[in-house]
Protein backbone atom coordinates (compact mmCIF):
# COMPACT_ATOMS: atom_id res chain seq x y z
CA UNK A 1 0.00 0.00 0.00
CA UNK A 2 1.20 3.48 -0.75
CA UNK A 3 2.29 5.67 2.11
CA UNK A 4 -0.74 7.86 2.74
CA UNK A 5 -0.86 11.47 3.79
CA UNK A 6 -2.93 12.41 6.84
CA UNK A 7 -5.57 13.83 4.45
CA UNK A 8 -5.74 10.52 2.56
CA UNK A 9 -5.89 8.47 5.77
CA UNK A 10 -8.77 10.61 7.01
CA UNK A 11 -10.66 10.18 3.74
CA UNK A 12 -9.97 6.44 3.65
CA UNK A 13 -11.32 5.96 7.19
CA UNK A 14 -14.39 8.08 6.46
CA UNK A 15 -15.17 6.13 3.29
CA UNK A 16 -14.75 2.76 5.04
CA UNK A 17 -17.03 3.93 7.87
CA UNK A 18 -19.65 5.17 5.39
CA UNK A 19 -19.52 2.04 3.21
CA UNK A 20 -18.95 -0.83 5.68
CA UNK A 21 -19.58 -3.53 3.07
CA UNK A 22 -16.43 -2.53 1.23
CA UNK A 23 -12.71 -2.63 1.96
CA UNK A 24 -11.03 0.58 0.79
CA UNK A 25 -7.35 0.92 0.01
CA UNK A 26 -5.01 3.06 -2.04
CA UNK A 27 -2.48 1.50 -4.38
CA UNK A 28 -0.24 3.25 -6.90
CA UNK A 29 -2.26 6.43 -6.50
CA UNK A 30 -5.60 4.73 -7.26
CA UNK A 31 -8.40 4.34 -4.74
CA UNK A 32 -9.79 0.80 -4.66
CA UNK A 33 -13.00 -0.65 -3.26
CA UNK A 34 -13.38 -4.42 -2.78
CA UNK A 35 -16.73 -5.84 -1.71
CA UNK A 36 -16.43 -7.87 1.51
CA UNK A 37 -19.05 -10.35 0.26
CA UNK A 38 -18.73 -11.30 -3.41
CA UNK A 39 -21.76 -10.24 -5.44
CA UNK A 40 -24.23 -12.93 -6.42
CA UNK A 41 -24.74 -13.87 -10.03
CA UNK A 42 -27.89 -11.70 -10.07
CA UNK A 43 -26.06 -8.75 -8.53
CA UNK A 44 -23.26 -9.06 -11.10
CA UNK A 45 -25.84 -9.12 -13.90
CA UNK A 46 -27.33 -5.90 -12.49
CA UNK A 47 -23.92 -4.20 -12.45
CA UNK A 48 -22.53 -4.82 -8.97
CA UNK A 49 -18.75 -5.08 -9.16
CA UNK A 50 -16.62 -7.18 -6.79
CA UNK A 51 -13.86 -4.58 -6.94
CA UNK A 52 -13.02 -1.39 -8.81
CA UNK A 53 -10.63 1.56 -8.76
CA UNK A 54 -10.99 5.29 -9.25
CA UNK A 55 -8.34 8.04 -9.45
CA UNK A 56 -9.36 9.74 -6.19
CA UNK A 57 -11.57 9.53 -3.11
CA UNK A 58 -14.38 11.67 -4.53
CA UNK A 59 -14.65 9.54 -7.65
CA UNK A 60 -14.58 6.41 -5.50
CA UNK A 61 -17.44 7.70 -3.33
CA UNK A 62 -19.47 8.48 -6.46
CA UNK A 63 -18.92 4.93 -7.76
CA UNK A 64 -19.75 3.40 -4.36
CA UNK A 65 -22.98 5.39 -4.30
CA UNK A 66 -23.90 3.91 -7.69
CA UNK A 67 -23.12 0.42 -6.38
CA UNK A 68 -25.31 0.97 -3.31
CA UNK A 69 -28.09 2.25 -5.56
CA UNK A 70 -28.01 -0.96 -7.57
CA UNK A 71 -28.08 -3.05 -4.41
CA UNK A 72 -30.91 -0.97 -2.94
CA UNK A 73 -33.03 -1.44 -6.07
CA UNK A 74 -32.46 -5.17 -5.69
CA UNK A 75 -33.44 -5.04 -2.01
CA UNK A 76 -29.93 -6.06 -0.92
CA UNK A 77 -28.47 -2.81 0.44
Amino acid sequence: MDQLSPWERTHLAAIENTYPGWHIHVQNGWWWASKHTPPTREQKAAGVLPEFARPGPYELVAALTVQLGILARMGAA
